[in-house]
C-alpha cells in the first residue's frame, strides 16, 4: 500500500493527488490518501513498515516530493517549481510517480536498529533513471473536425468541411475521413457559367512528435478518392449539362497540434494534393480550369481524444 498526502490546500495539489491515485491504481497498487490529521506527519521518517509514503509539500513556491520506501530512513526528494512553464497538476503527478518508481528500484535498506545501538547509515547507491510514463496528452483515438481552404492552380479558393478519425500510438497514426465542398466553385464565361462541387474520401499514414508537453508536430501522406459534380447555366443558344467525374489522388501534409487538456486540442495543417485524372472545366468548348493538378489546402479545427 502507498500512503499519499499533501500539506497545502492548493488546487493543483488536490488534482495531482487524484491523478497519482489513478496512475497507481492502474498498476494494481493500493493507495490511501492521508487526511488532514496525519498529513503533517507524512514527511517525517517512520519505523520500518510495509507501506510506502509519498508526500507533497509546498515551500516558497516549490513543490517538494518526498518518497519513503518501506523501512527507509531517508526519503528520495524531487522538486517542482510551481511558477515553471507548463507546470500543472499532470506534471506534478508524473514527477511524483517517477520518484516513487525510482525509490522502488533502490536496494532495500537494513531494518532500523534496536534502541540503544547506533544506526549505520546505508551506503549510497546511484539513482536509476526514472521509468518513462506514457504521455497523458496523446489519446489513442482522436476525432478531427474543421474547415479547410483549397486553392487549385486555376480558379478561386474553395471552402471545404472535413471530418477525420485518427487511430494510433503516440508516435504514429492511421487517419481516415471525408471532406465536402461547403460552397460550389463558379466559373463564368459569356456563354454561361458552371458550378463545381467536390467530395473526397481519404486514407493516410502519419507520424507525430511531441516537441513539448502541449505541442505536437506531425506529417502524413496517403491516397484520396475524389468525386466532382458539375452543373451549368447556359445563355440562350447554348446547352447546359450536369456532369460527374471521379478520380484517385495522392496527398501530403504537415501540421501541428496544441493540447489544452489531454482530450482536447486545436490543429493547423498545410497540405498538397495531386489528382491522377484531373477534372477539366470547359465552357463553350474552351478550357476554363484544371482542378487539383495540384492544389494547396490550409485547414484548422478541433481535435477530440478518447482512451
Amino acid at each position: 500500500m502507498v500512503i499519499v498526502s499533501a500539506d497545502a490546500p492548493d488546487a493543483r495539489l488536490a488534482r495531482a493527488l487524484v491523478l497519482i491515485r489513478g496512475e497507481l491504481s492502474a498498476l494494481d497498487v493500493q493507495v490511501r490518501i492521508a487526511d488532514a490529521s496525519d498529513a503533517s506527519d507524512a514527511a517525517l521518517p517512520t519505523p520500518a513498515t510495509a507501506n510506502e509514503r509519498l508526500s507533497l509539500d509546498v515551500k516558497e513556491g516549490v513543490v517538494v516530493v518526498r518518497v519513503y520506501a518501506p523501512g527507509a530512513l531517508t526519503p528520495m526528494i524531487e522538486s517542482v517549481e510551481l511558477d515553471g512553464p507548463d507546470v500543472n497538476a499532470e506534471v506534478i503527478a508524473v514527477r511524483a510517480v517517477e520518484v516513487l518508481r525510482a525509490a522502488r528500484l533502490l536496494p532495500a535498506q537494513a531494518p532500523r536498529a534496536t534502541l540503544g545501538k547506533p544506526i549505520e547509515a546505508p551506503k549510497p547507491a546511484p539513482a536509476p533513471s526514472p521509468l518513462p510514463l506514457q504521455d497523458p496528452s496523446t489519446p489513442a483515438l482522436q476525432l478531427a473536425i474543421g474547415p479547410s481552404l483549397t486553392q487549385s492552380t486555376q480558379g478561386s479558393p474553395q471552402l471545404d468541411g472535413q471530418l477525420g478519425v485518427l487511430i494510433g500510438p503516440r508516435w504514429g497514426f492511421v487517419a481516415v475521413g471525408a471532406g465536402t465542398s461547403l460552397f460550389s466553385s463558379e466559373f463564368e464565361r459569356a456563354a454561361g457559367h458552371a458550378q463545381i462541387a467536390r467530395r473526397a474520401l481519404f486514407l493516410q499514414l502519419g507520424a507525430r512528435l511531441r516537441v513539448q508537453r502541449a505541442w505536437e508536430l506531425n506529417a502524413r501522406g496517403g491516397v484520396s478518392y475524389l468525386h466532382y459534380s458539375a452543373n451549368g447555366s447556359a445563355q440562350p443558344g447554348y446547352l447546359d449539362r450536369e456532369l460527374a467525374h471521379r478520380t484517385a489522388a495522392v496527398s501530403l501534409s504537415v501540421g501541428g497540434v496544441y493540447y489544452f487538456v489531454r482530450s482536447f486540442g486545436v490543429y493547423l495543417d498545410l497540405g498538397a494534393l495531386i489528382a491522377l485524372d484531373a477534372a477539366r472545366v470547359r465552357v463553350d468548348n474552351q478550357s476554363v480550369a484544371t482542378l487539383d493538378r495540384p492544389s494547396i489546402s490550409l485547414g484548422a479545427g478541433a481535435l477530440l481524444g478518447a482512451f
